[in-house]
């Protein structure tokens, strides 16, 4: 039945129906190719996106690493030099050198020394505006990167941004991004004022009160950035969202030391990651390994490898009794979160928790000698304290009974003042650790030691003291310990901050230099 004949005779029933059947008789369309689709989706839209933002975020941390917040650091200098060029300009601001009226001054167009001068520091403030940007878009292609691999992870089922940790990961990467914010604006205010003034004659009576103003403007954003000290972050690395995260909190007693400690110290997104890539070993595990086991083994011995307490042969043969010898090249030679990312992880954690890698040492070289049946008692905090301390205690019972103590963290220069754990503590002789290896030694006393880790908050600043005692549980004293700190930034932030400070001041002078005069007119003065 032809389209003609069909428009003519739709009323008619038996015509439609006629329509209909000539329909259903015409020739199916073939089934699309299920390999295009596949396809189509093994490449989402977001993933090339995600690849794309990728290689512009490593070839901008590369432009970082090398001019701005690293290498030439041209950001720190050059508002200094044009600090350094405005002074300059200024004292000979109603005077010639001698040597520039002779020949120098017809090489620039006539300028006058001042006048060039100010245009050299315009010229280094766009130069300084330029790097700004590229931090700008470094910054901004970190943030959206996050944010794809953010939604990646929701879409697998996980509650990513109801992690411990997220929330204030996403606080310190918008805080760099206000700060640098700010720092842009005044810096792009006092180009502006500058370049506003250079374009009026040099005797127009304001071009001081411009000049003054951009210094201000000048001093005040490079103080907010002196003062600040943004965290460098990116996603280039896996490890690279290290210096955004902080952790909002950890367990006090420690079954898994190392992986508990290490654990606290990773942010979210690699968090997530190294858990899916250890999981994936599940099926490799010798007899009765369970995967835990297997990681907090692996960081121990790691650890000892790295500090050049054991052989890399010895380490392939303590990791061989977890794991055969595939796994554990699998393990090691992966390309992102292999033996690079996991050194980087213990290097990160023994920054932030220093004590607690020193007591270890400390428990190997009491496991070296000759040690008594006795109850063997440490602990360690950082001799210079700010923000935070980390306390960390070590029981070992080298006794042949189990033991119930009570460990009291005392203090009135912390919060909390007063801490209290009850610890039934497992008796682990030392006769069962001769003929064996280190890191065997070491293992084996780790698993029966009882740690303890208590954060303490300085209640002010100077001196401190923290006493520490291991009592049974009738009370009685076993072993005491009296720890002292002092509470105060390290040298490099002091030197910082009082820059910044400097800075600061010396943009207000300058900002008032020019109205004093004015409102001296004002008040006939």
């Amino acid at each position: 039945m032809s389209t003609s004949e069909d428009s003519r005779n739709l009323l008619g029933l038996e015509k439609e129906i006629d329509s209909m059947i000539s329909a259903l008789e015409t020739e199916t369309p073939a089934a699309p190719d299920i390999k295009g689709i596949v396809k189509a989706e093994a490449k989402p839209e977001g993933s090339s996106i995600k690849s794309t933002l990728k290689v512009r975020e490593a070839i901008l941390t590369g432009v970082d690493d090398l001019l701005i917040s690293r290498g030439a650091r041209l950001i720190l200098f050059l508002p200094i030099v044009v600090v350094l060029l405005f002074g300059l300009a200024q004292s000979y601001r109603s005077s010639e050198p001698d040597w520039w009226q002779s020949g120098v001054q017809e090489l620039f167009f006539d300028f006058t020394f001042s006048k060039s001068i100010y245009l050299l520091a315009l010229v280094l403030m766009v130069a300084d505006l330029l790097l700004l940007f590229v931090l700008h878009y470094l910054l901004w292609t970190t943030k959206r990167i996050f944010q794809i691999e953010t939604e990646e992870i929701v879409s697998t089922g996980i509650t990513f941004r109801s992690s411990h940790g997220y929330s204030e990961m996403r606080a310190v990467i918008d805080g760099a991004a206000n700060q640098l914010n700010l720092t842009t604006t005044l810096m792009i205010f006092s180009t502006g004022l500058l370049g506003l003034a250079l374009i009026f004659p040099s005797d127009t009576d304001g071009i001081p009160v411009l000049i003054a103003l951009s210094t201000g403007a000048l001093l005040s954003g490079h103080s907010v950035y002196m003062v600040s000290n943004r965290p460098r972050f990116n996603t280039v690395e896996p490890w690279g969202l290290l210096e955004a995260f902080s952790p909002p909190m950890h367990p006090a007693l420690l079954n898994m030391p190392f992986t508990d400690v290490i654990r606290s110290h990773v942010d979210p997104m690699l968090a997530v990651r190294f858990s899916k890539y250890v999981s994936s070993f599940n099926a490799d595990l010798q007899k009765g390994v369970k995967l835990s086991d297997l990681q907090e083994y692996l960081l121990q011995v790691l650890d000892m490898f790295r500090s050049g307490l054991i052989e890399e042969e010895e380490f392939h043969q303590a990791l061989g009794k977890l794991v055969d010898s595939r796994t554990i090249d699998q393990i090691i030679n992966h390309p992102e979160l292999g033996e690079e990312t996991l050194d980087r992880l213990l290097m990160h954690a023994r920054d932030r928790c220093a004590p607690f890698f020193r007591l270890n040492d400390r428990m190997r070289m009491h496991l070296s000698s000759q040690a008594d049946n006795n109850i063997w008692f440490d602990v360690d905090m950082e001799n210079l304290t700010f923000g935070q301390a980390n306390l960390f205690a070590y029981v070992l019972n080298q006794t042949e009974e189990s033991q119930d103590l009570i460990l009291r963290v005392q203090t009135p220069d912390f919060r909390p003042n007063e801490c209290e754990y009850r610890l039934r503590v497992e008796p682990h002789s030392y006769d069962s650790l001769s003929g064996k290896a280190t890191y065997e030694r070491m293992s084996s006393s780790i698993a029966k030691s009882r740690i303890v880790w208590q954060t303490l908050i300085p209640s002010s600043m100077g001196d401190a003291t923290v006493t520490v005692r291991l009592e049974d549980s009738s009370g009685n004293l076993i072993s005491g310990k009296v720890l002292t700190s002092q509470v105060r930034s390290d040298l490099f932030t002091r030197l910082r901050m009082t820059t910044g400070a400097v800075f600061m001041f010396g943009a207000a002078l300058a900002i008032i230099s020019p109205i004093l005069p004015f409102a001296a007119r004002l008040l006939g003065l």
